[in-house]
């Protein structure tokens, strides 16, 4: 097993270390693992035996600086975790979204200059980067790609850097919807129940078809399937000798479905498997923060736009933010319901917790603890 000498505990290089699902990880992974923690900005809740950089992966100089001063480090690793991601919901391009890649294909010629054979490269990719299902489809681990705004552009990008890599070492995509806590700090997610709890005709209307949703998934739930992928196709672990048996005979077999290059390459999906449609989270939020369910009623896109700018001059004019763009009406309709065979069957992940069973929980504390909540959710970018 890689990993430090005083310790006993393998060494885990982390990008993006100081966002939400790098802390929940690395709290929930301290005692077992050690953490080199990368992020643009100093991780504040560093844990006994970690270290830490600031880097920003989009400067591939300071990347490459911060690698070659770690090389107890890079020597040993038992995995990469990349969580590092840029998003707004400007749907505006950014030169962020390109460093970011830029980073990741650095990072991916480190890995394969420096780090162990059986060093494990765990991606958080993102459910939205599939294109949606109709209702009555599920999608899976090989459904098409349709990257229709610019955060799931990045996102695909980035899946195929690490599909074309001819990177040696195991590469583990973990396809996430949308991540939620007992808190909420889903950013969609949080305007939307907000906005059920403010008065306004707008509230009323949806641009899409309400008995559509998408698929959620409690950052408990996330942070298992990490721990299995690190667990069990890391040095020794089971899954990943049997994924690299199972190579072995494809590439015997000159099977079209692998390359000849590179070493094991694993997808999951990880999410629940049925969405929570839009009408269910208005109704509940309504009656929760307004006393009563109130009808959701779908607008035609072409009058959405229009209700959207008149908003967005309303925002402006009192200098308020204004969550709800033009591009989101063409994406209201989206619908993801999910597969999680592969999952299931190769991992042993289901999820335990489900948004529809969290939803009035999540809903009372916005009530209840406001401050709290607002403080939560206020701090996720938006």
């Amino acid at each position: 097993m890689n990993g430090d000498a005083a310790s006993g505990k393998p060494w885990i290089l982390m990008t993006g270390a100081s966002g939400l699902l790098g802390r929940y990880l690395r709290y929930a992974l301290n005692s077992k693992y050690r953490f080199w923690c990368v992020d643009r900005a100093p991780v504040p809740d560093m844990y006994v035996g970690d270290v830490g950089d600031v880097v920003d992966l989009g400067s591939l100089s300071t990347l490459t600086e911060a690698w070659e001063r770690r090389r107890e480090i890079t020597s040993n690793l038992h995995a990469v975790v990349h969580l590092a991601a840029y998003y707004d919901f400007s749907n505006v391009p950014n030169p962020a979204y390109v460093r970011v890649n830029q980073g990741l294909e650095r990072l991916l010629m480190l890995i394969s200059k420096d780090a162990p054979g059986n060093c494990v490269f765990v991606h958080a990719g993102s459910v939205i980067s599939l294109a949606p299902s109709m209702p009555g489809q599920r999608l899976n681990e090989s459904s098409p790609r349709a990257a229709t705004w610019e955060y799931p552009r990045s996102k695909q990008q980035a899946e195929r850097l690490l599909d074309q890599s001819p990177l040696r070492q195991p590469i583990i995509q973990l396809i996430l919807a949308g991540i939620y806590t007992d808190w909420c700090e889903l950013v969609p997610l949080f305007q939307w129940i907000e906005l059920c709890g403010r008065p306004g005709i707008e509230r009323n209307f949806y641009a899409g078809p309400p008995t559509r949703g998408h698929s959620y998934v409690h950052i408990e739930d996330v942070v298992r399937a990490f721990e299995i992928v690190l667990d069990r196709y890391g040095n020794g672990g089971d899954l990943i000798k049997q994924a690299e048996f199972e190579l072995l005979e494809k590439r015997l077999k000159k099977s079209v479905e692998v390359s000849m290059e590179g070493g094991v390459r694993e997808k999951f999906l990880i999410g629940q498997p049925q969405p929570v449609t839009y009408r269910e989270i208005h109704a509940r939020a309504c009656s929760a923060l307004f006393g009563r369910a109130l009808p959701l009623i779908q607008l035609p896109p072409e009058w959405a736009k229009v209700g959207v700018a008149i908003l967005a001059m309303v925002a402006k004019a009192r200098k308020k933010p204004q969550f709800i763009r033009s591009w989101m009406v063409d994406r209201a309709g989206d619908h993801y319901a999910l597969d999680l065979t592969r999952a299931r069957t190769r991992l042993g992940w289901v999820p335990k917790k489900s948004l529809q069973t969290d939803l009035d929980g999540m809903l009372g504390r916005a009530m209840r603890e406001r401050d709290r909540w607002l403080k939560a959710n206020l701090a996720r970018p938006g």
